[in-house]
């Protein structure tokens, strides 16, 4: 039997009860009005999600995790002989670079250390360089530090130097400021499964028109599933997808966008804040030493911790889940140094969190 515990992790998250509800939906076939009707409003609240115009942009979903539309996307535009301009400064920054490399695109990789924001000098110095680069690459939210990138400034150079724009939004897209407009951002990804509080299975895009005519007749296929093209004809035409999708999914993903809205996207952003600062004292208050110290890059959702030397992570970790906590364990090089993270997506409140500090103080002791 599995029980219900807390999840203080960064995805999959606590989601609604309506949303759980929302799988007992009668079964669909996805070659009919039915699901055509369903995938429609959830493209339109989906270009409300990221603050676009139906006018200017267009969403598809993909059946598949974060990785699928960020695949789909690095795969579908860069043409050949062209460059994609990569900044990574953390795990899911290298995830792509696993993409890029497993098609063999051209790639331009500028690296910064994990938990240090990007110099945007090294970018422009970059794109006024490399005359190849058509694409610039970078992660909103790195979720293996809990650092906001410079998304804005970075969209900025994409203007000046007529270069199209990704961003890998998967773990911000809900629980921060996201604005393809105003960040000049081509293709956004993101899913339901993290600050979005839904469940996970699909994910989505956020295509700007004007950016997908210059690529969707001139960038050959280079697979056919995740093929970007073939899933923006589709869902154009008809509210359709190229392949079977994960019906459900779409039916939940509808469902968290409504209870999304329903409390307000503001007022959903500011509750993630409001968790934060609450984690983030309680950890000051037991002498705990945090990853980042600048509020400005620190996310709305994650925070990364050290535990102290002297403290087994993992016998820390198993006693949270013990007491009904559920965190993450850090990635990589971090993990080495002792690191964990807490994460405040989904479901969660003021109240919760302040129960979840009191456990974890007794767990320390």
């Amino acid at each position: 039997m599995l029980e219900r515990k807390f999840l203080f992790a960064p995805g999959p998250v606590l989601t609604d009860k309506r949303v759980k509800e929302a799988a007992l939906a009668p079964d669909l076939c996805h070659r009919r009005p039915s699901f055509e009707h369903v995938y429609g409003e959830v493209r339109k609240k989906l270009i409300r999600l990221f603050r676009a115009t139906e006018e200017e942009y267009t969403t598809v979903v993909v059946s598949g995790s974060g990785t699928s539309s960020n695949e789909t996307v690095l795969s579908s535009v860069v043409g050949d002989g062209k460059k994609v301009l990569l900044i990574t400064n953390g795990v899911f920054g290298n995830r792509l670079k696993d993409i890029i490399e497993c098609y063999h695109l051209g790639l331009n990789l500028l690296e910064f250390e994990w938990g240090t924001s990007p110099d945007l000098g090294r970018i422009e110095t970059a794109l006024k360089n490399d005359q190849d680069i058509s694409l610039i690459s970078m992660v909103f939210q790195e979720t293996s530090t809990g650092m906001v990138n410079p998304v804005h400034e970075v969209g900025d150079l994409a203007v000046k130097y007529n270069k199209m724009y990704h961003v890998d939004a998967i773990s911000a897209i809900g629980g921060e400021e996201v604005n393809v407009v105003r960040d000049h951002i081509d293709f956004c990804t993101g899913v339901p499964n993290k600050a979005v509080a839904g469940q996970p299975g699909v994910s989505f895009i956020c295509i700007n028109k004007n950016a997908y005519k210059k690529i969707e007749n001139t960038v050959p296929p280079r697979n056919v599933y995740l093929n970007l093209q073939h899933h923006v004809r589709e869902a154009e035409k008809h509210n359709q997808t190229p392949n079977t999708p994960s019906v459900v999914m779409f039916i939940t993903l509808n469902k968290a966008l409504d209870v999304l809205f329903e409390e307000g996207q503001e007022e959903v952003i500011a509750r993630y804040k409001k968790d934060a600062e609450i984690i983030r004292q309680g950890v000051r208050d037991l002498h705990l030493k945090m990853l980042l110290s600048d509020e400005h890059t620190m996310s709305n959702t994650v925070t990364s911790v050290f535990l102290p030397e002297d403290k087994n992570i993992d016998t820390f970790i198993s006693t949270m889940e013990e007491r009904g906590y559920v965190l993450y364990l850090g990635k990589g090089p971090l993990l080495e140094q002792n690191m964990f993270q807490i994460a405040n997506m989904g479901q969660i409140y003021p109240q919760d969190c302040k129960d979840f500090l009191k456990i974890m103080k007794e767990v320390l002791a």
